[in-house]
């Protein structure tokens, strides 16, 4: 009888440790992974932005042409999240790029190909809202480890 109250005072704390090391650093290093759709389709490009709400990390991606995203090393906690495609917006690169002049759209200027770009073929208008942190109603809370967040923009 001595021997198995032994045992169990020894698993007991086995288990007590094992539970306090579990528990980790709440800012370490997290991964997020997921898919962007608007208006049930996956939104071809983009960036999508992680912000912590306490000010303290964050990290952004790229968004594929199959409206998914991985971001690495990103610390844990609650999330503003963003997400933008106006700097795929073909008409606003050419504008800023000294294209449009005199009412001339690139696609009538000499020299100029009349064919879209790859970006401006990703280019998808999505409510401005989703820009700006202040206005997103997008939020996330990131686990150490691998997180899986899709997110489905709506007008």
């Amino acid at each position: 009888m001595r021997s198995y109250r032994l045992v169990l005072v020894a698993s007991l704390g086995l288990l007590a440790v094992l539970a306090g090391c579990h528990k980790g650093n709440p800012n370490a290093p997290a991964s997020v992974s997921g898919k962007i759709t608007y208006q049930s389709q996956p939104l071809k490009g983009g960036t999508i932005t992680f912000t912590a709400k306490d000010g303290n990390g964050g990290g952004a991606a790229s968004i594929n042409e199959d409206g998914t995203y991985t971001i690495t090393d990103i610390t844990t906690g609650d999330m503003n999240v963003t997400v933008e495609t106006e700097s795929l917006n073909k008409k606003k690169q050419d504008y800023t790029q000294g294209k449009h002049k005199m009412g001339q759209d690139s696609s009538s200027a000499p020299g100029l190909s009349s064919a879209p770009t790859a970006p401006a073929d990703r280019y998808v208008k999505i409510p401005t809202k989703y820009a700006s942190t202040g206005s997103s109603p997008l939020t996330a809370t990131l686990s150490k480890g691998k997180n899986t967040k899709d997110f489905e923009l709506t007008d």
